[in-house]
């Protein structure tokens, strides 16, 4: 069989049904711009015709062995064998326990360098046990050496009745017994007979905590998210090589999971689409099955399976990895590749995940195959680094394996020394202002700034000294990387040989050991290996034994350049923040960096009065580095809510138009642009536009669309029609954050958000639609709505949550009633709101604390008692009858 023959003919199928899809979608918006009829077709409807899918198993292999690039893994193999790699760890020591354990491979080996570690067999177990105090096991699917493969089978009953007869001989023994489930939530039942046998449990998801304690009878059930070992994992050798491809992907392909497809296809194609290359690693290649081939327009991209120890430092040659979700509603439980590949400086193109998206805001969710190509393309290189190093100091700040098993053995009763938190010396001959201020702005909190004579009489405090100069000026997270550097190497100091001047690069030796130092101010050493020096001999010492030279990033020997100088702003940009500087800068503040008119923007960042100490930090560093940013902050603990700053940064503003963002939400679509272009071309005070919400799922909140069922011949709009349009879209309000308004609307009306309660957004919404002259709708997705990120004022639900809601309706209840909207609102809107809001919300009130907030939402149904219809919702009745 002529394979190309066959696959050319094929491809030339799949395009013609592409060029008629198109074609359709093109004659469907026709049809809806004429005539005002729209059409909506499913997926299901112009289903995407995949040629692997009508392929024989032995057809497709010969077509990819024709496409696939099969020898990238012998290719590229020297190359990686030769990236420097790590020597140690001065940091971590090893904590005093023994343990026996069971694990698979990966996991075993993120933890062999924690402890003492004893592997367990059915041959060998009783002479581990005099060896150890504690049995850990793992849930498992076949060991090292496939001693227990099976073991995750119920129906292996040998090989089950083995581990039970082994944990029973530990426990007979007084020793602790441990069980740590990586496999929740979906092999829960798998495994569960061996927690309910162990004394302790553990588990990466904190959704099956109650599930363990229901099931085992037993309150000792603690979350212990995945970790790294940093020996393993690490940035040493990043930015050594460079290669033509800028994204990998190494896994598979699942024809069981059409949504994670999906997600793959969204992904992969906007990577392509960008112009970049993409690298396929198939860790199922060489298997005779049908369910893992790759679609055939993604085989010129694919390559072999690559054993582990390469793969690993191969991903160090990329700048992206893409990571897939397959479980993406847990809050804790996601992919280990997750911690792995950020602490080898891998930036992360994603699916939906709740709990990448509360732990890592740096990684990047893909909704729209289009943003792929703004993520690859619109930043600095620089600030790709900058990106890459965040995600390496993030997982090594609290990530590691030793963080993990400290708080293990914690948690079972283990006292363990306090290895994680050093205490470093910031030394000065003079101390000036420049000097203050660098030290006052840096991260890592566990710090003393002293003279030389205060260091010398504490010497002994400290684990690590360095000097600060006078003239430099040190980036915030300057001495947490330089520690940092300490956990991935066995070095006696860390030092930059590469660095910036000004907005120049001075070219160095970075990410790689080193055996000289040119600049002690440049330097942190341990006091440990440097005990017998003076400070004066320290200052001309050059040559050392071999030790290690960081990233080129957080210092720069004159000062730091913008990296943008803004021109004449034309839209005004604010963000409210209050002890979210993580997501304020990664999902925040990065998706505006990456819009075409960035630089046209004034972005205005009002801190709420943050009590973190890392937020202001944060917030400084973007008005310091981006000279389109401004910064205000109140500094008296918070206002308790976003209204407050929201109004400010209207105060402040300079620009025609404003719109707003929330720190933990994410431009997307270069949306902002959109809006402005469209206020501007018709001349009107508000523009509106579509959102994407995700918690558990992701939806389309399409504004657009319910105004155009009841308009449909409209998309430009007066003041005359807002009082129609909001009784017709029965009070449907869209994020105030998918909208561009005119500032002199506000400020001429005195529209402002009522400050200190919750929810204030819809009214903020309807005053603006009542007021203004003219608004039009398009048909854009503007942001995303993370409505699911953890300590967001929307989930965690309090009485003083109750409290703030109730102050809202008192106001929403004025209004209503001053612009003769309250009748239409009881009729209309009333018992969907009251019914799926607010009862929604007091199921998660703690049960403590629920009868108070049950209360304060009867005092909220009485505002509007006198309104009420005789048909309320039989839902509400029964929860108002409790108190009459």
């Amino acid at each position: 069989m002529d394979h190309k023959y066959v696959y050319s003919r094929l491809e030339f199928t799949q395009k013609r049904i592409s060029e008629l899809e198109k074609l359709i979608s093109s004659e469907l918006e026709k049809l809806e711009t004429s005539e005002g009829v729209s059409v909506e077709l499913t997926k299901s409807e112009i289903e995407s015709y995949e040629i692997s899918e009508h392929l024989n198993l032995d057809t497709y292999k010969g077509i990819r062995s024709e496409l696939a690039d099969e020898q990238f893994g012998n290719r590229i193999k020297e190359t990686v064998e030769n990236l420097p790699k790590s020597n140690g760890s001065s940091y971590f020591e090893k904590l005093d326990v023994n343990i026996g354990m069971v694990m698979d491979e990966f996991l075993y080996h993120s933890y062999e360098s924690t402890a003492n570690f004893h592997y367990v067999t059915p041959q060998n177990y009783k002479e581990v046990e005099e060896k150890v105090d504690i049995f850990l096991l793992a849930s498992a699917w076949k060991g090292l050496n496939n001693e227990w493969k099976g073991l995750g089978n119920p129906k292996n009953q040998k090989i089950r009745d083995e581990m039970f007869e082994i944990i029973n001989y530990f426990k007979s023994k007084g020793k602790e017994t441990v069980f740590y489930s990586k496999e929740d939530p979906t092999n829960y039942e798998f495994f569960i007979e061996f927690a309910n046998n162990c004394d302790y449990i553990f588990t990466t998801a904190v959704e099956k905590i109650p599930h363990y304690k229901k099931d085992c009878n037993t309150d000792q059930v603690y979350l212990l998210e995945f970790g790294v070992n940093p020996v393993f994992n690490n940035p040493v050798g990043l930015h050594k090589i460079e290669i033509d491809e800028k994204v990998i992907f190494a896994g598979s392909w699942y024809k069981k999971y059409p949504k994670r497809q999906k997600d793959t296809t969204r992904i992969f194609d906007g990577v392509i689409n960008a112009g970049n290359e993409l690298k396929i690693i198939d860790r199922n290649y060489n298997r005779e099955s049908e369910s893992f081939l790759f679609p055939t327009k993604y085989l010129e991209f694919v390559s072999p399976e690559i054993d582990h120890e390469t793969l690993q430092l191969l991903t160090k040659l990329f700048t992206f990895s893409i990571n897939l979700n397959s479980i993406q509603d847990s809050n804790t439980m996601f992919a280990s590749r997750v911690y792995e590949l950020q602490s080898m400086g891998n930036l992360i193109l994603s699916n939906y995940s709740l709990g990448i998206n509360n732990l890592f805001p740096n990684v990047f969710m893909i909704f729209n195959s289009n943003e792929v190509k703004y993520i690859l393309n619109n930043y600095f290189e620089k600030e790709l680094y900058q990106q890459q190093m965040y995600g390496v100091r993030k997982v090594l700040r609290l990530h590691t394996t030793f963080h993990r098993l400290t708080k293990l053995l914690s948690s079972i009763g283990y006292v363990t020394s306090n290895l994680l938190n050093k205490k470093v010396a910031v030394i000065y001959e003079v101390l000036t202002d420049n000097i203050k201020k660098n030290f006052d702005r840096q991260t890592y909190l566990n710090k003393n700034l002293v003279s030389v004579k205060e260091f010398k009489e504490q010497y002994d405090e400290y684990s690590y000294f360095t000097f600060f100069a006078e003239n430099y000026e040190y980036g915030e997270f300057y001495l947490e990387d330089m520690i940092n550097g300490f956990k991935y190497t066995d070095s006696t100091y860390i030092t930059k040989n590469s660095y910036y001047d000004g907005n120049k690069k001075i070219a160095g030796i970075e990410n790689d050991f080193i055996d000289k130092i040119d600049d002690y101010r440049k330097t942190i050493y341990c006091t440990k290996d440097f005990n017998n020096y003076t400070i004066q001999e320290l200052k001309s010492l050059r040559d050392f034994e071999k030790d290690y030279s960081i990233d080129s990033l957080e210092l720069n020997v004159t000062k730091e350049h913008n990296y943008i100088t803004s021109e004449e702003p034309k839209f005004t940009v604010i963000i409210p923040t209050y002890n979210n500087g993580d997501h304020l800068y990664n999902k925040c503040f990065m998706s505006l960096r990456r819009s075409s008119m960035f630089e046209k923007m004034e972005i205005i960042i009002v801190d709420d009065g943050s009590t973190d100490d890392y937020t202001p930090k944060i917030v400084n560093r973007l008005e310091r580095l981006y000279s389109n940013v401004k910064a205000h902050f109140y500094k008296d603990g918070g206002s308790g809510s976003a209204s407050r700053p929201r109004n400010k940064g209207v105060l402040l503003a300079s620009t025609e138009y404003i719109t707003f963002l929330d720190p933990d939400n994410e431009a997307i679509n270069d949306g902002y642009t959109k809006l402005y272009r469209s206020a501007v071309s018709n001349n009107v005070e508000v523009v509106i536009g579509n959102i994407i919400k995700v918690d558990q799922n992701e939806k389309v909140v399409d504004y657009y669309q319910a105004i155009k069922e009841k308009f449909p011949q409209r998309t430009v709009f007066q003041n005359s029609d807002s009082y129609e349009l909001l009784i017709e879209t029965s009070f449907k309000a869209q994020s105030i954050q998918a909208m561009m308004i005119r500032r002199s609307l506000l400020i001429n009306n005195n529209i402002t958000m009522l400050v200190g309660v919750v929810g204030e957004d819809t009214l903020f919404f309807y005053d603006v639609l009542l007021n203004t002259e003219s608004f039009i709708i398009i048909k854009e997705n503007i942001h995303v709505y993370y409505a699911g990120v953890e300590g967001s004022s929307v989930n965690n639900i309090t009485i003083n949550t109750f409290m703030k809601y109730q102050e809202l309706e008192k106001e929403k209840f004025h209004f209503l009633n001053k612009n003769n909207l309250l009748k239409a609102y009881m009729a209309l809107r009333f018992n969907y709101y009251f019914k799926n809001w607010y009862l929604k919300k007091l199921e998660l009130v703690k049960d403590d604390d629920r009868k108070d907030a049950e209360e304060i939402l009867y005092q909220i149904y009485k505002i509007y008692e006198n309104s009420t219809l005789s048909d309320l919702d039989e839902t509400i009745v029964s929860f108002v009858t409790k108190f009459r």
